[in-house]
């Protein structure tokens, strides 16, 4: 019997309940969706991890050895030690002289080539070159093939044996893009064989071992008599931490996210049930009467809020998994390459499922265990008007002057406080989100601008290759009158004897100061490097505790000798993030000038054939690159949007509906005395217009708080301040606003079909 009056309850109040199970739906769909891309990413990296036996720290020197290499073995926690060596060279010019990390190494014991197709790393085979597989791809590389790298001076010319993957370089981007392009950005392993034997000399030991590597190095240092550079652990490695942070910050969208939906399920339930069970309170007493006993008619309207958000977290669920989570996945994986990523879930899942589920529930109960203490036969009769108390509004000196519109609507507020709060709570949320799924397309353009406009003074880009000297460089550069610039990778710390904790990487930009190559400070204005001092990027000044005036030690990945510089200001950059110098302070510091690359506002085509040239790109190619990578955040965008939107035309409606059903014997008297259906919608308009204003202007600030929390969380290697331009805080707010008038019309018809007799006659 209760079965069936819960379907008849369900069927009458459809919209309400309705709201429920879409919002229990959304919030899964929410948390499962991003849930599933990170522990996919999270199992898959874990195996790939195991796979490949990745490092857990990393010793940075010069000429390390078998003999140095048993020293570390021998420490007590270290498990397995590697001697590699690790330089940056080039491709061919038909392969657009991507730079290409090599890695020579003579045994095959930590952080493996994991094998995608072909032979395994072999280290004594002379003549094979093992090469990423994302890079063979993108260029039409097959096993067998020819490749030829440039490194250490040497041309190496050997065929293809295998396409390879390694955790250290889930994340790939080459130093002059913004983010990852697999045509300039690619990596093989050698046998050190390949080598004239004078040139076999080892950079790196990389070792695995238990707990944190970082705490090994004291004894590292005692074991290596002080004979190397610095020591680090995966945070340190930006091809790995890259993925890392990403993950964290779909973690947190998952719970941001559900939390939202969740706190507005949690109102529409609170709001629904404690209508219907007032309602339902004659029904209530017959049940009572009739020897129902009360927990048994407790369970009957708690089955409403369980049946109802089981449905909908079961439904998010499936979605999560199956749309978002795969879409999320298919998406990055070709930005991150981590073999054998799916979309997945776990317990965590129904956790969550069962938290939803019993928070839904305890609201329900709340809502409708006053009315269980009532005596049957007093609920029998309906229930005492309410007393009619001065709001607080009509203390207001211009009370009087209000219209009868504006009036009912502030006393209907204050009778119905938490209707009216959960009105202006969705809406805020809706517009925060709204605001930042739309103000990430504002950001774009904004960095897009701040980058190629007032950092790039220039409208083509030369790329040098190894063959070219510096006399070659400087010749091309008077051409064209140029500024040569030079990019590095280095390590930078706060004091000239830094620990592995206190020590960042990060790269070395090197400029002539003719300013084509623009600096901006931390409010994105042009700046200038003074003569002597460096520009820091925010972000890493931050993280060092330094400021303009203070000393920073650096020094390159290649060498083991530390440098100071004074910092003369506090850049910013969208992605080339560390410290830029000018080139007659590097040169003072005796260390040869390498210049990368030519920037030019002359025309650069012709220089295309040269020898010592490998590519020539112009401003609008490298703008349509930058574009084509930020593609990732559209699916994001979208989501976000439709969420918003789905939040917000619930909200609104479901307030409205429940604004109707509560008011619906006022909607009959004022009918009766003469209002049209017109000038009785007006009234759930105009309240439904307020509390979207009220809404809409509280949600405001949270938009650019929310998106610039977003951009952080892409970690130190990422300078992106978030912007939101006014039209889009109009088009926003303006949607709001639409809705708001839209479901006012939507109760046209329920307005026009109230039957006065019938619902006057509870009045009696």
């Amino acid at each position: 019997m209760l079965w069936k009056k819960m379907l008849r309850d369900l069927k009458s109040n459809f919209a309400q309940f309705f709201s429920i199970f879409l919002l229990s739906l959304v919030a899964m769909w929410c948390y499962v969706g991003f849930q599933a891309n990170v522990i996919g990413g999270k199992e898959a990296r874990k195996k790939y991890d195991k796979d490949t036996n990745f490092a857990d720290g990393w010793i940075y020197g010069a000429n390390f050895d078998e003999k140095q290499a048993e020293k570390v073995e021998k420490i007590d926690k270290v498990k397995d030690v590697q001697l590699r060596c690790e330089v940056l060279g080039k491709a061919d010019e038909k392969y657009n002289t991507a730079e290409i990390w090599c890695y020579f190494q003579d045994e095959n014991k930590v952080t493996l080539p994991y094998n995608i197709k072909g032979a395994d790393f072999d280290p004594d085979d002379k003549d094979g070159v093992w090469i990423f597989d994302a890079f063979a791809e993108i260029w039409g590389l097959d096993i067998g093939d020819k490749f030829t790298v440039h490194v250490l001076g040497q041309d190496i010319t050997k065929e293809i044996k295998g396409f390879v993957e390694i955790p250290e370089r889930e994340f790939s981007c080459a130093s002059t893009d913004t983010d990852t392009d697999f045509h300039n950005i690619g990596y093989v392993y050698l046998s050190p064989k390949v080598l004239p034997e004078e040139m076999r000399v080892f950079n790196e030991l990389i070792f695995t071992c238990e707990g944190s590597p970082l705490k090994l190095e004291d004894s590292i240092a005692e074991a290596l008599d002080d004979e190397y550079s610095f020591i680090s652990d995966r945070k340190s490695i930006d091809g790995y931490n890259r993925l890392t942070d990403e993950l964290a910050q779909h973690d947190s969208f998952s719970y941001i996210f559900s939390c939202v939906f969740l706190a507005i399920a949690l109102l529409v339930i609170t709001t629904t049930m404690k209508r219907m069970v007032s309602q339902q309170r004659s029904q209530i007493g017959t049940l009572n009467a009739l020897g129902m006993k009360n927990s048994k008619i407790i369970l009957h309207y708690l089955s409403y809020s369980f049946v109802l958000s089981v449905l909908g977290c079961v439904a998010g669920i499936v979605l999560g998994v199956t749309t978002l989570g795969r879409l999320m996945v298919d998406m990055f994986s070709d930005f991150y390459r981590v073999p054998g990523w799916q979309a997945g879930y776990d317990y965590k899942s129904f956790v969550l499922m069962a938290v939803i589920v019993f928070v839904c529930v305890a609201a329900a109960y709340l809502s409708c265990r006053q009315i269980m203490k009532i005596h049957p036969s007093e609920a029998l009769r309906p229930a005492a008007a309410k007393s009619a108390k001065p709001c607080i509004f009509e203390k207001l000196p211009f009370w009087n002057r209000l219209s009868f519109n504006a009036r009912y609507n502030l006393r209907d507020i204050s009778r119905a406080k938490m209707r009216a709060f959960m009105g202006v709570f969705g809406t805020c949320m809706g517009m925060m989100i709204i605001s930042l799924g739309l103000g990430a397309y504002d950001t774009l353009d904004y960095v897009k601008n701040w980058y190629f406009e007032d950092i790039q003074h220039y409208d083509y880009q030369v790329l040098f290759n190894d063959k070219c000297t510096l006399d070659d460089a400087q010749k091309l550069s008077d051409e064209l009158d140029g500024e040569l610039v030079s990019m590095s990778s280095i390590s930078a710390a706060a004091s000239d004897h830094p620990v592995s904790d206190d020590i960042i990487s990060c790269k070395l930009s090197v400029t002539e100061g003719k300013g084509l190559f623009g600096i901006t400070d931390v409010d994105l204005d042009t700046a200038k490097i003074k003569k002597g001092t460096v520009a820091l990027t925010m972000k890493q000044a931050d993280r060092l505790g330094l400021g303009v005036g203070d000393k920073v030690y650096w020094k390159p990945n290649d060498g083991d000798k530390w440098y100071e510089s004074e910092i003369g200001l506090i850049s910013r950059n969208p992605s080339i993030t560390g410290i830029t110098m000018l080139r007659e302070d590097y040169e003072d510091l005796g260390i040869d000038f390498r210049p990368m690359m030519l920037m030019t506002n002359e025309p650069a085509e012709s220089v295309a054939g040269r020898d010592n040239v490998a590519a020539v790109h112009n401003k609008q190619e490298l703008i349509e690159s930058f574009e084509k990578t930020m593609e990732v955040m559209n699916l994001l965008v979208y989501f976000m949007v439709f969420f918003s939107a789905l939040l917000i035309v619930v909200v609104l409606y479901n307030s409205g509906n429940l604004s109707f059903n509560e008011r619906e014997k006022e909607f009959a008297t004022l009918k009766v005395i003469g209002f049209g259906s017109g000038r009785v919608r007006r009234l759930i308009s105009t309240q439904n217009l307020w509390l979207s204003i009220i809404g809409t202007i509280a949600g405001l600030p949270f938009g650019k708080r929310a998106l610039q929390a977003m951009m952080d969380s892409n970690g130190d290697s990422v300078d992106w301040p978030s912007y939101i331009a006014p039209k889009t805080y109009l088009l926003g707010a303006g949607f709001v606003m639409l809705v708001a008038i839209l479901v006012g019309f939507m109760f046209s018809k329920r307005i026009k079909r109230i039957d006065m007799v019938e619902v006057l006659k509870g009045l009696e």
